[in-house]
């Protein structure tokens, strides 16, 4: 099999700091099958081709809108009038709004069904009807135009336009239709509820009735998208929770543990040294020498 070939932000002239190249092209001919090590939204405004995507083969036309993550290899073939717009960018320096995370369609599109292609036979993908096309475009274009003109504060200009279309994109994949059989949607809509609802008490195996999956099957999906187990991923909210409270000099720290969502002072002490590599009551200290701290109520 012949190598891939891996493309790279920095041989191609993407920056560093802001890793970000929107490209609107005719494709004329057979793209070779490559990797990147920054992730590519595409949007195909007209025409049809054949993508292979880890070495699987699906037609593309008109509407469709799919994600590639850094380190898969896809291409193209079969290309017939094929206008697209490529949007390179990096996740974790243009997707870290929270509120974006609120949304199951922006879970589903972008962590979840690039990586559960194969597993739901491309069905999980997104195709925008014309007027959603014609929406999508529009932003396009206006992320087209600050990027080529590059005028002050552009950069800012990209994102805002750029977290729109996401947004944009997450709400039309979540209305779109066949959600009963989108187990990507499914999983969405389970991190939304975690998002929402860390606080309280929630298990594993109530993660993944939510999904209807198996708690096996959940826990290897949702580990395989997000880096960490389910459970792992809660506590993590919880003890980021914590960190805000901790700035109140009037809760005192099991109160805070309490109402972080841990019932055991000592459990959430153990779990907030394995994450910060201190006490709750050294971070404490910490940020009272800083200035930080919210001063108790007289």
């Amino acid at each position: 099999m012949a190598m891939t070939t891996k493309l790279f932000a920095r041989d191609i002239g993407l920056e560093p700091g802001f890793t970000f190249r929107i490209q609107k092209c005719p494709l004329t001919h057979d793209y070779y099958v490559h990797s990147h090590d920054f992730s590519e939204l595409v949007v195909i405004l007209s025409g049809n081709a054949v993508h292979i995507i880890e070495g699987r083969e699906y037609p593309v036309s008109a509407g469709q809108v799919f994600l590639i993550h850094s380190n898969v290899s896809h291409g193209y073939k079969n290309v017939d009038g094929i206008e697209y717009v490529n949007v390179m960018f990096q996740p974790e320096q243009l997707l870290q709004q929270s509120e974006l995370r609120l949304m199951p369609g922006f879970q589903a599109l972008f962590y979840i069904e690039p990586f559960y292609r194969k597993e739901m036979y491309f069905k999980g993908m997104l195709t925008l009807d014309d007027v959603q096309l014609r929406e999508a475009t529009r932003l396009l274009d206006c992320i087209l135009g600050e990027h080529e003109q590059q005028q002050e504060g552009y950069r800012l200009m990209i994102r805002t336009y750029f977290t729109a279309l996401v947004g944009m994109l997450s709400r039309y994949y979540q209305n779109s239709s066949g959600r009963e059989d989108n187990k990507a949607l499914r999983i969405g809509e389970t991190v939304t509820y975690i998002e929402e609802h860390f606080l309280q008490p929630i298990t594993l195996q109530s993660m993944a009735d939510m999904a209807y999956m198996s708690t096996r099957q959940f826990l290897r999906v949702f580990t395989r998208n997000y880096q960490t187990t389910p459970m792992d991923y809660v506590i993590r909210k919880r003890l980021d929770y914590s960190c805000t409270l901790l700035r109140s000099l009037d809760l005192t720290i099991s109160q805070v543990a309490m109402d972080s969502g841990f019932h055991d002072q000592n459990y959430y002490s153990r779990q907030f040294r394995k994450v910060f590599n201190c006490t709750p009551s050294e971070y404490r200290e910490r940020i009272r020498d800083s200035g930080q701290a919210t001063p108790v109520n007289p």
